[in-house]
């Protein structure tokens, strides 16, 4: 019964809580109705108790837990989630660690997950939705993967227009989320490094300022230090 799964899962979390984690991240502004505090790495173990199941990580998801959020897409099957309630998932997305997540045990694995990039990426009305795109890239770079050259190409131009961009606006979030983007897709070659760095001939005043000199900096040591 789902009911009994929930309440056995609001059981362990309970036996894992950690006050002093919950009431840091309040302190914080991350606010949620219930906190456990539970650290990831438990959350995790959780998980592994469990038989993945679409019914359980909706129930999951639909709920303002922490916890719940943390779990829905370490227990969503892959081959059970719709287009469609992917972008209903990135719209509902609270906080950072949740992107973080969802990007990570869900989204990269997804069989349209080139679709879901485009869709994403062009999407500047939902608060997480670029900044997905990116955490979907980093995984999915990490992991040595690739994608379709339509969407590599529009991951170079709306990496350069995230960081350098100045009437663009993107968020801290999204910045960091690019420039991790980069650096992983700079690691895979030194022609896709190459690529990278070059992207930022075309900004000479953003590169005048001390935030396009760090963040070039940055990725120039990475890609050294990985050649």
């Amino acid at each position: 019964m789902l009911q009994d799964e929930l309440k056995e899962i609001r059981t362990q979390l309970r036996m894992a809580m950690n006050g002093i984690i919950s009431t840091s991240m309040r302190e914080k502004g991350v606010v949620y109705k219930l906190n456990f505090g539970v650290p990831l790495s438990e959350v995790k173990e959780i998980a592994a108790k469990h038989t993945p199941s679409s019914e359980l990580a909706a129930a999951l998801w639909k709920e303002d837990i922490r916890e719940f959020k943390l779990l829905a897409p370490m227990l969503q099957p892959v081959e059970e989630f719709p287009f469609k309630q992917a972008e209903q998932w990135v719209k509902e997305i609270p906080y950072l660690e949740i992107a973080e997540q969802c990007s990570r045990n869900l989204f990269c694995k997804l069989p349209y997950v080139d679709n879901l990039l485009l869709g994403l990426i062009f999407n500047v009305e939902d608060e997480y939705a670029r900044t997905v795109a990116y955490l979907i890239w980093t995984e999915l770079f990490k992991g040595g993967k690739d994608v379709s050259a339509p969407v590599r190409a529009a991951f170079i131009v709306e990496c350069m227009r995230t960081v350098a961009w100045p009437d663009f606006g993107a968020s801290w979030k999204e910045k960091q989320a690019a420039v991790r983007a980069m650096k992983f897709y700079g690691r895979q070659s030194a022609d896709r490094a190459k690529q990278i760095l070059s992207g930022f001939d075309d900004f000479p005043e953003f590169m005048e300022t001390p935030e396009g000199q760090e963040i070039y900096n940055v990725l120039k040591f990475e890609f050294e230090y990985y050649s």
